[in-house]
């Protein structure tokens, strides 16, 4: 992971989250734009110059099930 491709995606305000992750991808991204236009013009003309991103992979979420932050011991 380079010092670039850090700066570049903090640097996007779409860009809410950003992880580090094992599997069959090296990041996951959690973007906030405000319709599916915008994420295409953000996919295409942001997220795709970064250097050394050589594919993306998009998941959409369709509902919330849960969503919890508490914990209980």
């Amino acid at each position: 992971m380079g010092r670039n491709f850090v700066k570049d995606i903090v640097a996007f305000l779409e860009i809410i989250e950003c992880y580090n992750i094992a599997g069959d991808y090296d990041f996951m991204l959690k973007i906030l734009v405000d319709d599916m236009t915008s994420y295409q013009d953000f996919v295409m003309n942001k997220l795709s110059i970064i250097e050394n991103i050589e594919n993306t992979n998009s998941i959409f979420v369709m509902g919330e099930i849960k969503h919890s932050t508490a914990l209980e011991f």
